[in-house]
């Protein structure tokens, strides 16, 4: 059996430091088209993470913890990202998964979400809602 979820998997980081990675780019070339493109990429790996879940024929315990700590590890990161699309393929994502009923990974979900966002704070500052505005001149 997996051993208990100890953070987010590197996959996901990874791709995370993509969509940096193209944020920077996009943005030096024109700002005001960083929402656009950031909300298509956003609504493509949503829509990649939802198929991938439900190709899933069943999760062990463990399993369904990792999957829903990378999705909302995923989904909060690029929150201000979302569209109705993205919003509907998380979900969908999300409900595939088995719910947690116990406190106890409740708990410990909570606890490497934070872990996550704490670790990664410089990186996903890009995605911060005030980043996303023009600066006021």
């Amino acid at each position: 059996m997996p051993s208990s979820p100890s953070g987010v998997r590197n996959y996901l980081k990874e791709a995370l430091v993509n969509i940096i990675a193209v944020h920077a780019e996009v943005f030096t070339v024109s700002k005001d088209l960083v929402p656009r493109v950031l909300s298509r990429i956003v609504e493509s790996v949503a829509d990649e993470m939802c198929r991938l879940m439900q190709c899933v024929s069943s999760f062990s315990k463990n399993g369904a913890l990792q999957a829903r700590l990378e999705l909302c590890a995923l989904r909060d990161a690029v929150t201000a990202y979302l569209n109705p699309d993205s919003n509907t393929s998380f979900r969908q994502a999300l409900d595939s998964l088995p719910q947690l009923h116990s406190g106890a990974d409740k708990k410990l979900l909570e606890e490497l979400l934070n872990k996550f966002k704490s670790s990664m704070q410089l990186q996903l500052t890009c995605f911060q809602p005030s980043n996303v505005q023009p600066v006021k001149r």
